[in-house]
């Protein structure tokens, strides 16, 4: 950690030119420097946060609790400070004043969306108000001078730097290069006048993969709410309204977050979105009358904003006229939380496309496996149909460019709506009616076939062995490569990364239990080997991740047939590597076991809902905690189902293979 320098030594570095030239603070710099931070020194207070500890004899009492950091006085009786000082489990703190004294404090509100806490304080000394720099007059390159009392209470800590971006985490903050430690979130950062540009806050950087907003403090890149915008929403704060950030319930087509086309993808029912009319295929031109180009637009319009404010969204619609798209404007109001999303499904398989494209090209939905006895068996559809295009409910008809936009249109689907599907079917087209179902939870009995092994089998549990190749994914960095058992084509392949107990080096032999399931299902299986024979670590996620890649530069994976799976120690672990790689795991299975310890379920979401598979357990104790850990998957929205009990030595090879065939169902 940077070490923080106090007044008296003015600062860490000045950055001249564009070139960023490292020169000393000449004597007029300095003295700038110090003024500036004089006009908001008395506003600056440490913060020592209490919790609450059970004592013996039954009653509770205060103890110190995660550790001092930096407050800045707002208002009279009212210091800001941030979550990363205050988490949610504390609602007491101690200000320590710049002259020693100390007073009790009580959270009153927080900011969730920026991390920020408002605390009122006993009988605290009136100090002069903060001025805010206007974020109109920011530009990048000016001086940023970050101020603190997590050190001291005495002598607060200086680093100056310079405002390094305006509109950071999506526009919720300024960035700075000022050295910015934890210690110091909750203090202001001010310009060379003194003027409060903002709050030192851990905004995340989730682009970057940063959920915490802790992670860059000691990488020249820190973050501050801009006081504009605080002081806006002060009143609310000081009424005791906490604020949550705002959510409308859509997702986009475009895995692109950035530059991807904003075309909605998919509606939650029950959202704003859905409630505004907001309908998969719109595309986003403008938010409250700023023009969106793309999806970063979009995003910076929105995640500003909280809960229970409103957005007005125009969005260009396929009309009759495919030429001249309607533009509609549409008003929603966000709300905090949505429901846990249930996946519903029409119980068929699509025909794969080789390659995603990004705009959307016109792509045919062609059937390709229909699920017996399931909601469009019922119905009637057949492998080989056509799907033009799906409407739900009262909706009009969306119609369909490739396989995501039929999972976009049945993500905003509640299973046991009604959908009616425009199939075409040698050469005429019908309308078929299906009443939705959610994805099963025990893996069916049957499942899609790979080509040319579909129809009738004189061994249904035979594999003709040339048509596998088993191969080492070598890589140069790589000592002891996985082995991967990949079905002969050119076509795309589900995916299966199976983490047995932990042993070290994967032998060639552990193939062969894989090789007729792999054929028969057309699902690749990668074998990974443990760096400790011991044990499953962290260490070894980056290999599963190279695995994966190299794998498909060999052959081309669905990317909608991924699962992860494991026995013994690799159960827990493939839990993480499905945590790791997000969205892209669409399913993850724990043989023979429960959910890690310290496992969190997020609720269910479009994109990021895993089918999980556990247990079924080999004792009392483990059947109880997987009976626990899917209590809590299916809460949540998951479907979570059981594996089935087996007496067969090793990985449960034809169930998984299946299961994973299966990911892809819609």
């Amino acid at each position: 950690m940077r070490q923080m320098l106090t007044v008296a030594v003015a600062c860490l570095a000045v950055c001249l030119s564009a070139g960023r030239v490292a020169a000393e603070p000449t004597t007029a710099e300095e003295a700038a420097f110090q003024a500036a931070v004089g006009r908001v020194a008395a506003a600056v207070v440490r913060i020592e946060p209490l919790a609450l500890t059970a004592r013996g004899d039954g009653g509770v009492e205060a103890a110190p609790g995660s550790g001092p950091a930096t407050g800045t006085v707002v208002g009279p009786g009212l210091v800001l400070a941030t979550a990363f000082a205050i988490p949610d489990d504390v609602a007491d703190a101690v200000i320590v004043l710049p002259d020693g004294g100390r007073r009790a404090a009580r959270v009153k509100a927080r900011d969730r969306s920026r991390g920020l806490v408002l605390l009122a304080v006993e009988r605290l000394p009136d100090t002069p108000p903060l001025e805010p720099v206007p974020r109109a007059d920011l530009r990048p390159g000016q001086w940023a001078i970050a101020v603190g009392r997590g050190w001291s209470a005495t002598a607060p800590s200086v680093a100056v730097g310079i405002v390094s971006a305006t509109n950071r985490a999506w526009g919720r903050g300024v960035q700075t290069d000022a050295a910015v430690s934890p210690m110091n979130y909750g203090g202001p950062l001010v310009d060379i006048a003194g003027r409060v540009i903002g709050i030192l806050a851990p905004l995340p950087a989730d682009t970057a993969g940063m959920t915490e907003g802790t992670e860059l403090y000691d990488a020249g890149i820190g973050f501050a709410v801009p006081l504009e915008d605080i002081l806006a929403m002060l009143p609310r704060l000081a009424a005791g309204d906490s604020l949550d950030a705002g959510i409308i319930g859509i997702a986009y087509r475009s895995q692109d977050v950035i530059n991807g086309p904003p075309v909605i993808a998919s509606v939650r029912q029950g959202s704003p979105a859905a409630r505004a009319g907001l309908l998969p295929g719109d595309r986003i031109v403008a938010i409250d009358g700023r023009p969106v180009r793309r999806i970063a637009d979009a995003r910076h319009a929105i995640a500003p904003k909280y809960a229970a404010d409103t957005v007005v969204v125009t969005v260009e619609r396929s009309g009759g006229d495919a030429n001249k798209p309607e533009r509609v404007e549409l008003r929603a109001e966000l709300v905090a939380t949505l429901p846990p999303w249930r996946r519903a499904v029409i119980g068929c398989v699509v025909a794969t496309d080789d390659e995603e494209d990004e705009e959307h090209e016109r792509r045919e939905v062609r059937v390709g496996w229909v699920l017996p006895d399931g909601p469009a068996a019922q119905a009637g559809l057949l492998a080989g149909d056509l799907i033009e295009s799906i409407a739900g409910g009262d909706a009009a008809a969306t119609p369909l460019d490739g396989r995501g936009s039929l999972a976009g249109v049945l993500a905003g689907i509640e299973p046991g709506d009604r959908v009616k599907l425009s199939v075409r079917r040698d050469g005429a087209v019908t309308t078929i009616a299906i009443v939705t179902d959610e994805i099963p939870e025990q893996v069916p009995a049957e499942g899609p076939l790979a080509e040319p092994l579909a129809g009738p089998l004189a061994d249904p549990l035979a594999g003709p062995p040339e048509e596998v190749e088993v191969v080492r994914l070598a890589a140069a960095e790589v000592a002891d490569p996985p082995l991967a058992v990949i079905p002969r084509g050119k076509g795309p392949v589900g995916l299966l990364v199976w983490l047995g107990g932990p042993h070290g080096k994967v032998a060639d032999a552990e193939a062969t239990v894989w090789k007729a399931a792999a054929v028969r299902h057309g699902v690749a299986v990668i074998l990974p080997g443990s760096a400790d024979p011991a044990a499953w670590s962290r260490d070894d996620l980056p290999g599963v991740t190279r695995a994966i890649a190299s794998l498909h530069a060999r052959r081309p994976v669905d990317a909608a047939r991924i699962g992860i799976a494991g026995s013994d120690g690799g159960g827990a672990f493939a839990w993480i590597v499905a945590k790791r790689l997000g969205s892209a795991a669409g399913g993850v299975a724990l043989v023979g076991g429960s959910l890690p310890r310290n496992a969190q379920i997020e609720p269910s979401e479009p994109g990021g809902s895993p089918w999980v598979l556990l247990g079924p357990g080999a004792d009392d104790l483990t059947r109880e905690r997987v009976a626990a850990d899917r209590e809590r998957l299916v809460k949540a929205g998951y479907a979570a189902g059981l594996l089935p009990d087996g007496d067969a030595v090793g990985p449960p090879a034809e169930t998984l293979c299946r299961w994973v065939s299966l990911l892809g169902l819609l």
